[in-house]
């Protein structure tokens, strides 16, 4: 096999593979010999070769959050390029010809991507795991029942791409071509992975290279009114959550805006025609396939960010839910988790929640602990009107035994404790390292239990820690009726 042997901008070197793993619509792909990395090569004529050159030098050092003291946390969230190959003599003229390569040649190294990133479909071939494999209803019947993850894992996959996005854009960053080809995702194991990113918009610097992919491009990008922006990005952001969690898309309806051609239809459909297509007052958009789980059963949190997404700020740009909104709200909604009866799901339960599962159609009968967040203000207790529910092996940690942690990027994610069911009990024992207390003066010693009855309220040693007042609810009582699938 013949190889090659370039240098870097950082004075390293990449050697590789002389023929070529992929091409796509900009890069030529070759795979290093050590099958580590990738470099992919531009090809064609670069007009704007200066500007790409210097776009990529900023992306590996001012905007890479891969390096210095969070860079280990962040590595996982990106497919971040790790060096770049910028007019290097030692690139064979013949090599640049033969794959119709830009001259002076000019490439990006990235990481290869991980296995949990790949799959065997059913004809064994392997796959990389790009979002349309588990949103396309015929393309999901190639994917092996044990890859397509549960309700659970899906909503720790858009956790992950809400906190990622919202990494770029506190940078100022946009990615311009937020979609289901760059963004890599692993159901069964939860986790998410934002790829090519060597065309990321940088102020001031590099301009959007293309509008984006169909079905996630904005309506005003569509519309010819803006370019791809942070703004632009939300709108893909929302699809994409949206479509992970619902298996469809937001806009794609029933609704005919044009009898001129499909493309013209699709044009006006997803730009300046854009229509929610469970929009609770104009039903002209709604599915040809009838809605099996309406949005609203995404729970309290989750369901009004996905109206001011795809109502509000359809056509208004400055409305939209940023990624850091996305990013809480599904927070808070992990606080209402629990598994679903009698199946291998998970569903959103607690006071005033349906008691079926939207999933399976399992209903939840017996009674449930949740435990109601208050903290102290003043000598009394404040009720933060907000609830965590209590499964068997929940694992407690510091945000929910604290006020003043979220579970983002700074968080200690060390085990404080967790909750068991044994002999028709309720227990929470205490991994803390230091004692938990109770509103009646018991402690509860590190690797100690605390039975749970109606009424008890326990909290961590800690000058922010919140009170965990527990009760038990029967879940779907006093519950407002689950909202009808429209039809």
């Amino acid at each position: 096999m013949r190889t090659i042997r370039a240098r870097t901008t950082d004075g390293g070197h990449i050697e590789f593979s002389a023929t070529a793993l992929a091409t796509g619509g900009e890069k030529v792909v070759f795979l290093s010999t050590d099958r580590r990395s990738v470099v992919a090569f531009y090809h064609g004529v670069l007009r704007d070769r200066a500007e790409r050159a210097e776009r990529l030098q900023r992306i590996l050092t001012r905007y890479n959050p891969t390096v210095g003291p969070s860079g280990g946390f962040w590595r996982p969230y990106f497919s971040w390029p790790t060096a770049v190959v910028d007019g290097d003599p030692n690139v064979p003229v013949a090599f640049a010809r033969d794959w119709h390569l830009a001259w002076p040649v000019l490439g990006v190294v990235t990481p290869v991507y991980r296995d949990d990133f790949f799959f065997r479909d059913r004809f064994g071939q392997r796959q990389e795991k790009e979002v349309k494999w588990f949103t396309g209803r015929k393309a999901a019947t190639f994917v092996p029942a044990d890859e397509r993850g549960n309700f659970l894992t899906k909503l720790q996959v858009v956790t992950r791409l809400a906190r990622a996005v919202r990494r770029l854009h506190f940078a100022g960053l946009a990615h311009s071509d937020l979609s289901n080809k760059n963004v890599l995702i692993d159901p069964r194991g939860g986790n998410a992975c934002v790829i090519d990113i060597d065309s990321l918009v940088v102020p001031g610097i590099a301009p959007p290279t293309v509008l984006g992919t169909p079905g996630y491009i904005a309506p005003e990008v569509l519309a010819g009114h803006a370019t791809p922006s942070i703004a632009t990005d939300r709108h893909a952001l929302a699809v994409l959550i949206y479509q992970l969690l619902l298996g469809r898309h937001p806009l794609q309806g029933r609704k005919v805006h044009s009898l001129r051609s499909a493309e013209a239809d699709e044009r006006i459909a997803m730009g300046d025609g854009a229509l929610f297509t469970e929009h609770p007052r104009d039903h002209s958009n709604r599915p040809q396939e009838p809605i099996r789980v309406p949005y609203t059963r995404l729970g309290p949190f989750l369901a009004p960010v996905i109206e001011k997404a795809f109502i509000t700020g359809l056509h208004r740009p400055a409305l939209r839910p940023d990624a850091a909104e996305w990013e809480a709200a599904l927070y808070r909604s992990f606080e209402l988790i629990h598994p679903s009866p009698g199946a291998s799901e998970w569903m959103f339960a607690g006071p005033a929640l349906p008691a079926q599962c939207p999933w399976t159609g399992g209903t939840l009968r017996a009674p449930i602990p949740v435990a109601r967040y208050q903290r102290e203000r003043e000598g009394r207790r404040v009720d933060e009107q907000r609830t965590l529910t209590l499964f068997h092996h929940l694992t407690l940690h510091d945000w929910h035994l604290r006020t003043a942690v979220a579970p983002d990027e700074h968080a200690d994610r060390t085990p404080r404790g967790y909750i068991a069911q044994h002999a028709g009990r309720w227990w929470l024992v205490n991994l803390s390292g230091a004692p938990l207390h109770t509103d009646a003066g018991a402690s509860i010693a590190h690797n100690a239990a605390l039975a749970l009855e109606e009424g008890v309220a326990v909290r961590a040693d800690a000058a922010d820690a919140r009170w965990l007042a527990v009760r038990f609810v029967t879940p779907g009582a006093s519950a407002v009726q689950a909202v009808a699938p429209h039809g």
